[in-house]
């Protein structure tokens, strides 16, 4: 926790004395916290497809943010997930409108964005060996974008959510190598948002529970 604080610190004074000065650096920064309005409003959201769509919109603008600062594994990724996220959300609108996609198309795009992932990943770290926060980072970003991919799939938000959980944990290392200041507080808010999301989800199953309980207890009296 010290050390994080104190990387908050190191960064807003970078800001007031170097960055503020540094073009891509301030347009990254625009889009980075136009991701932030969408990617902490997301996980707030029940609604997969809604939820869906917003985290689509805040990958968009996380890719071009991370592109202005040079770090090309994540705009890549965060590229390739905006796609992903945009056509899973078509998927689940066709479902809304009772005119389904055929089951083995989610599975296959699911692949293919997997596929793309691990290929993206192996060309930039070991064959172009662009710069990076280290390649076992990478990999651990890939494999968890991977959870990301089949959490679009699956029914129910948990995987997504918990894959996305773990991914952000992880690139809040690769935002504080590049020194992406609004991306870090991008990554610690969804966090906190999905964590948010699961404490409400506890105590309002908690209350359901109760009133139901209630309701039991109210009929055996009745009779």
């Amino acid at each position: 926790m010290a050390q994080l604080a104190q990387f908050f610190t190191d960064a807003f004074h970078e800001i007031a004395n170097v960055h503020i000065h540094d073009t891509s650096w301030r347009i990254s920064q625009i889009f980075a916290f136009f991701s932030l309005i969408a990617m902490f409003w997301s996980f707030q959201i029940k609604n997969k497809l809604r939820m869906m769509l917003l985290n689509g919109v805040g990958t968009t603008l996380l890719a071009v943010s991370a592109s202005f600062l040079g770090n090309w594994t994540l705009a890549v990724l965060f590229g390739q997930a905006s796609i992903r996220n945009y056509v899973f959300c078509y998927f689940e609108w066709r479902k809304t409108k009772e005119r389904p996609v055929a089951g083995w198309l989610w599975y296959f795009f699911a692949g293919v964005f997997t596929a793309a992932a691990i290929a993206s990943t192996i060309i930039l770290v070991h064959i172009m060996q662009v710069d990076t926060a280290g390649v076992w980072l990478e990999w651990l970003i890939c494999m968890t974008l991977i959870g990301l991919i089949f959490g679009n799939v699956i029914a129910g938000t948990n995987l997504l959510r918990l894959s996305f959980v773990a991914n952000r944990s992880f690139n809040i290392i690769n935002h504080w190598y590049f020194n992406n200041v609004i991306a870090v507080i991008i990554a610690c808010l969804t966090i906190s948002s999905n964590i948010i999301f699961y404490v409400r989800l506890f105590f309002s199953t908690r209350k359901e529970r109760k009133l139901k309980a209630a309701g039991v207890a109210a009929k055996e009296d009745k009779s």
